[in-house]
C-alpha cells in the first residue's frame, strides 16, 4: 500500500511538473523578445491569456486522467476508453472552437472607413504633411455591378488544428505515463506474490517432513522402548529438537548455518534407526557455522532423497556432505554445498532426478529462483553409481533478520 502512495505521488509529480513547464514557457520567453518581467500590460494581455488556455487543457487532462484512462490501464475496456475520449475530444473541441480567437473584421469607425475608401483621415493633411495613404486594399471590381457570394470560412482553423493535436499529445502522455507507473507496480505485485508463494512452499516443505518421517521415526522408537530403553530416549531428544526447529525457527527467513547442520544431524540420526552400520555418513564442515546464516530447510531435501532412493537395507552405502565457505569474485562470501550418496542398486535402482525428486526438491528449486535469481548454482548428476547435488550460494556472516540494510548480498546480482 505505501509504494503503491509512492508511486501515485511520484505519477502526478511528473504532471505538475509538465505543466509547470508549459505554463512558464510564455513566462521565460519574455527574456528572448525584449519584454520586461515588470511589463504589466504584457502580464495582462499575453500570459494571462497563455494561463486561461492552459487551464482548459489540464482541465481536459485531470478528466481524462482520472476517469477514463483507468478504463483502458487498469479495467482493459478498450471500447469504453476509445468512447470516452471521443466524447471528451468533441467537448473539448466544441469550446476551444467557441472561443477560438476573432477573425479581423471590416472597419468600425468613419475614419478607419475613410482609409479604406482612400479618403484623408481627418487632420491628416494640414499642409505640414503628406496625404494619409489607404490602409485597406480597396475592393475589387465585379461583374455587372453585383458583388459575387461571400466565401464561408473554414470549419477547422489552424488553431483548432493545433488545439486537437494539443489535446491528442495530452491524451497519450497520460496514457503512456500510467502505463509506465501500472508495469512497475504489476512487477511490485508478482514480486509480493512470489514472496508469499515462497512462504506457503516453505510451510509445505516443513509440513511435508511430518506425516511419514514422523510416522517412521515413532514406530522405530516404539519398538527401542524395550529393545535399548537409553536409545529411545536420545531418539526422542532428537525428534524433540527436529520438531521445536521445524515448527519454530525455520519461520525466520534465515537461520544459522550451525542449527541448520544440527537440524540435519538430528534428521540423520533418527533416520539410521531403520539401517544397519553398512550405512556410512560424513559431514565436512570447516567450522561450527554459527558466523554463517542461510536459509533455512535448503538441504534436507537433498538429504532425505539421498536416504529414499540411495541407502541400502544390506548393501554398503554413503553419504557424504561437504560445505565449504570462501569468498566470491564480488567480496561476498558463498557457500559451496555438495551432497553425494551411492545408489542403491546402481543404475537400476534410482529413478531419474525428474522423476524421483518429487515435491521436495522442486520446492527448493523454486526457492533458490525466487530468493537467489541468477546469483545461485544447483547441479544435479545423475550417475551410473552414484547421485550428486552441488549447490552454490550466497550467505551472509551476520544475522539478517535483524538488519535494514539494503546491501544484500543474496539479491544484488539477480
Amino acid at each position: 500500500m505505501k509504494s503503491r502512495l509512492q508511486l501515485k505521488s511520484t505519477e502526478y509529480f511528473i504532471y505538475a511538473l509538465l505543466f509547470l513547464i508549459i505554463m512558464l514557457g510564455p513566462t521565460l520567453s519574455t527574456l528572448f523578445h525584449g519584454h520586461e518581467l515588470n511589463d504589466i500590460e504584457f502580464l495582462k494581455n499575453d500570459l494571462l491569456h497563455t494561463f486561461k488556455v492552459v487551464i482548459v487543457y489540464i482541465i481536459a487532462f485531470a478528466i481524462h486522467d482520472l476517469f477514463i484512462a483507468p478504463l483502458l490501464v487498469y479495467k482493459h475496456k478498450t471500447w469504453q476508453y476509445f468512447l470516452g475520449v471521443l466524447v471528451l475530444g468533441a467537448a473539448f473541441m466544441m469550446f476551444q472552437v467557441h472561443n477560438r480567437p476573432s477573425e479581423p473584421g471590416p472597419p468600425k469607425f468613419k475614419s478607419e472607413q475613410a482609409a479604406y475608401r482612400g479618403a484623408p483621415m481627418p487632420g491628416a493633411n494640414d499642409g505640414n504633411h503628406a496625404p494619409a495613404q489607404p490602409q485597406f486594399a480597396p475592393p475589387k471590381p465585379v461583374a455587372n455591378g453585383k458583388r459575387g457570394p461571400m466565401t464561408p470560412p473554414p470549419p477547422l482553423r489552424r488553431h483548432d488544428i493545433f488545439s486537437l493535436i494539443m489535446f491528442l499529445f495530452g491524451v497519450g502522455t497520460n496514457i503512456g505515463i500510467k502505463y509506465y507507473f501500472r508495469s512497475i507496480e504489476a512487477r511490485k505485485e508478482i514480486q509480493d506474490l512470489e514472496k508469499e508463494n515462497l512462504k506457503q512452499s516453505l510451510i509445505q516443505l516443513r509440513y511435508q517432513l511430518h506425516p511419514h518421517f514422523f510416522m517412521n521415526t515413532l514406530n522405530n522408537i516404539h519398538a527401542l522402548v524395550d529393545i535399548d530403553p537409553e536409545k529411545a530416549q536420545a531418539c526422542i531428544i532428537d525428534l524433540s529438537r527436529l520438531m521445536r526447529y521445524v515448527l519454530y525457527e525455520s519461520n525466520h527467513d534465515f537461520v544459522q548455518a550451525s542449527r541448520e547442520v544440527e537440524f540435519m544431524e538430528n534428521y540423520v540420526r533418527l533416520s539410521r534407526i531403520r539401517y544397519s552400520d553398512k550405512l556410512k555418513f560424513t559431514v565436512n564442515s570447516p567450522d561450527d557455522g554459527s558466523k554463517v546464516w542461510l536459509p533455512p530447510l535448503i538441504f534436507i531435501s537433498f538429504v532425505e532423497n539421498a536416504f529414499k532412493h540411495g541407502v541400502s537395507h544390506n548393501k554398503e552405502s554413503y553419504i557424504k556432505i561437504d560445505g565449504k565457505i570462501y569468498d566470491g569474485d564480488d567480496g561476498h562470501p558463498r557457500m559451496l554445498w555438495t551432497c553425494a550418496n551411492s545408489k542403491r542398486n546402481g543404475n537400476q535402482g534410482s529413478k531419474k532426478v525428474n522423476e524421483a525428486s518429487g515435491i521436495g526438491l522442486t520446492n527448493v528449486r523454486r526457492r533458490l529462483d525466487l530468493m537467489f535469481g541468477n546469483n545461485y548454482t544447483l547441479d544435479i548428476n545423475d550417475g551410473t553409481s552414484e547421485f550428486q547435488v552441488k549447490m552454490d550460494i550466497p550467505v551472509y556472516t551476520s544475522d539478517p533478520n535483524a538488519s535494514n540494510d539494503n546491501n544484500n548480498p543474496i539479491t544484488q546480482n539477480q
